[in-house]
């Protein structure tokens, strides 16, 4: 009885953009909350850290999603990477499309933008919480709804608080200038999918495109913040949402 129900049920495939370690934790508090998986060192809750995700990774992760659930009747598998090769990516097609029975999946990743379309279409962000939406930061939703002096504002405040002679000031603010970049994209690639507008589309992707290079470069604790943030501000379509 327990396979006949272990094989009737779907899986599921999830992604998270962002910092890996946030990523897990979201991963964990979905598991424990949405799933009912809790307990510390729970054997059906999986974690695996990357730092360049290969084929051989995605090869031995699509056996090792296979295996049973030891405990009940479900299991989640996060694959948590800084990097992950297109062909790594083509290799896991299958099983993010099809997903184990009783398996949830979830690859957290620095960048929406780092993933295939092929992937991408195959995979939903990771929810948050029961049926509730993602909020943004204030500086994203700020600068999604306002208009050129707006976004002008949003910018601007970021950089002037890059200015401090604080350091730790100053990392805050590039970690903000970094969370900005991602919520642009989650916002984007949001809209793209709504749109049905060939040129909005194109304009979307291109946007989409530019953040998946600029995100890395804002990583970089060196890189200057000003004309990344300029140039996200000249290249952002006028309709986000």
């Amino acid at each position: 009885m327990h396979n006949l129900r272990y094989h009737a049920r779907m899986g599921h495939a999830y992604f998270f953009a962002g910092e890996r370690e946030e990523g897990i934790r979201q991963a964990i508090f979905y598991a424990e909350n949405e799933m009912g998986l809790r307990g510390a060192g729970n054997p059906d809750i999986l974690i695996e850290r990357h730092g360049l995700f290969t084929v051989d990774d995605a090869r031995r992760i699509a056996a090792k999603a296979e295996l049973v659930p030891m405990r009940g009747d479900k299991k989640i598998f996060v694959i948590a990477t800084n990097r992950l090769f297109h062909e790594a990516q083509n290799a896991m097609l299958k099983l993010f499309e099809e997903p184990p029975a009783e398996t949830t999946l979830v690859l957290v990743i620095p960048s929406e933008g780092n993933l295939l379309y092929t992937l991408r279409s195959r995979l939903q962000p990771l929810p948050h919480g029961k049926g509730g939406k993602r909020m943004e930061e204030p500086l994203v939703e700020e600068f999604i709804a306002g208009g050129s002096a707006a976004r002008e504002k949003v910018i601007a405040k970021i950089l002037d608080e890059a200015k401090s002679d604080d350091d730790e000031e100053k990392q805050e603010a590039r970690a903000e200038a970094l969370r900005f970049a991602r919520g642009l994209t989650r916002a984007a690639h949001a809209a793209w999918e709504k749109e049905k507008g060939p040129d909005s589309r194109d304009g979307l992707q291109a946007f989409l495109h530019d953040l998946d290079r600029l995100i890395p470069i804002l990583n970089d604790r060196a890189a200057p913040l000003k004309p990344i943030l300029e140039h996200i501000l000249i290249i952002a379509p006028k309709k986000l949402n």
